[in-house]
Order: C-alpha cells, then sequence, then structure tokens
C-alpha cells in the first residue's frame, strides 16, 4: 500500500475520533499538541492501526515520536507492512 493511501486513512479516522474545533488536519500536524491526542486517543489510534492495517503494534514502536502526525504514523504502519510481505 502506498503512503499517501495509509495516510488518507490514518487522517481520516484521526478526523473523525478526534475533531479539533474545525482545523484542517494536516499530514505533519503534531496530534500530540495541536490535536490534543492523549493517552487513551493512543490506544483508539493503535487498535485502528491494528485491525485496518492488520499490522502488530510492538510495545517498544508506542512512543510520542511515532504517534507525533499521520505521517510517523504512516511510516510506522508502511514499516510493518513491508515486514509482512
Amino acid at each position: 500500500m502506498e503512503l499517501d493511501q495509509i495516510e488518507e486513512k490514518i487522517r481520516g479516522f484521526i478526523e473523525s475520533e478526534f475533531p479539533n474545533s474545525g482545523e484542517e488536519l494536516e499530514n505533519t500536524t503534531n496530534l500530540l499538541e495541536d490535536w490534543f491526542v492523549d493517552s487513551f486517543g493512543i490506544i483508539n489510534t493503535l487498535m485502528f492501526l491494528e485491525n485496518e492495517f492488520g499490522v502488530n503494534v510492538d510495545r517498544a514502536d508506542i512512543t510520542p515520536g511515532n504517534f507525533k502526525s499521520v505521517h510517523t504514523l504512516s511510516l510506522l504502519v508502511q514499516g510493518r507492512l513491508s515486514n509482512v510481505k
């Protein structure tokens, strides 16, 4: 799956689950600081990634750096998908 397709799906999920006063979510928007995704949001996002993309995210990968933006989440998913093949 292409990176832009992954980003689109993740962005759609974040926008629907964590509405943020009408601001537009960009792939580089800081989810933890600017979009107010909290620890429960990270867990929900993690479950979405595992269900939507069929990837297994290791505990070691649950870091602020990986969950910082739609783009960093997409890179994590793309890396996991390439390991599955």
